[in-house]
């Protein structure tokens, strides 16, 4: 019998889903500007082929949502599909955030003690 998914499985986050979250907090991008957005400074570059993994998970978190836009006129493109971050979304990644400061917090008075 397959295991059941928790509350904890659900709100866990990858790396590349909190990059994605951050990038898309307060705005609303397709692909390729997450990607635009997201790359310049990563240490890895993400791909596609990353990326829309990535946002299929977050989608069925509940933790983005997404819009089609308008079509594109003259330029025989698809319409793009435009991702924004959800209340929820945005209340994992503010929880995510919280813990990391805390833990580099901690990191770092433990190095003041000496015992790092």
């Amino acid at each position: 019998m397959p295991r059941q998914k928790d509350d904890a499985d659900t709100m866990r986050l990858s790396a590349i889903e909190e990059d994605i979250l951050t990038v898309l907090l307060g705005r609303e991008f397709y692909g390729l500007e997450i990607l635009d957005f997201l790359n310049p400074d990563r240490p890895i570059q993400l791909s596609f082929g990353s990326l829309y993994p990535a946002l299929n998970r977050l989608e069925k978190k509940g933790f983005i949502s997404w819009r089609w836009g308008d079509v594109q006129d003259g330029s025989g493109g698809a319409r793009r599909k435009y991702y924004k971050v959800t209340g929820l979304g945005a209340g994992v990644l503010r929880e995510v955030q919280k813990y990391r400061l805390t833990l580099g917090e901690r990191s770092l008075g433990q190095s003041m003690l000496g015992g790092i």
